[in-house]
């Protein structure tokens, strides 16, 4: 499962913005960790172009994930918006009650099952650990893979 834990989506820029503004919601549930900051700026400012309103006008106010659930109507496209939001909640080296709380509100109203989020988070541990695989420290990994589990 970790070699197709990024499956190539076309978004279009309306979908972009929908998932930097939830990607920042999500980081400010427990504070915003610079690392965060860094991973949906380098995801945004990746996908714009000049002329493109700003991370921090995208990301103004609440998001509502009701009102951008169109966007992400698919299986795959609600799979890869989770899957983008737990990966933002590692990003500091552990996701939090309230981060996996967010994730979890989202995922229901796209209609994701708690068992598939389940899944997901595993997914997206067993792909954050693949970039471990050559440490030969085991307790420092088995220290990382607790980390990863939500607090």
């Amino acid at each position: 499962m970790v070699s197709d834990f990024f499956v190539d989506q076309d978004l279009s820029f309306e979908q972009v913005k929908a998932l930097s503004h939830a990607m920042m919601a999500v980081a400010r549930v427990d504070g915003v960790h610079e690392s965060e900051m860094a991973l949906v700026r380098g995801f945004y400012e990746g996908c714009s172009g000049r002329g493109d309103p700003s991370l921090e006008e995208v990301c103004a106010g609440p998001f509502d994930i009701a009102a951008k659930k169109s966007l992400f109507a698919s299986p795959e496209l609600a799979q890869m918006f989770i899957k983008s939001l737990i990966l933002l909640a590692f990003a500091d080296g552990q996701c939090s009650k309230p981060e996996d709380e967010a994730i979890r509100a989202y995922a229901l109203v796209l209609g994701l099952s708690s068992e598939a989020v389940d899944q997901l988070f595993e997914a997206t541990k067993e792909f954050l650990m693949s970039g471990l695989a050559h440490v030969e420290n085991l307790e420092a990994l088995k220290e990382v893979r607790r980390k990863l589990d939500p607090a």
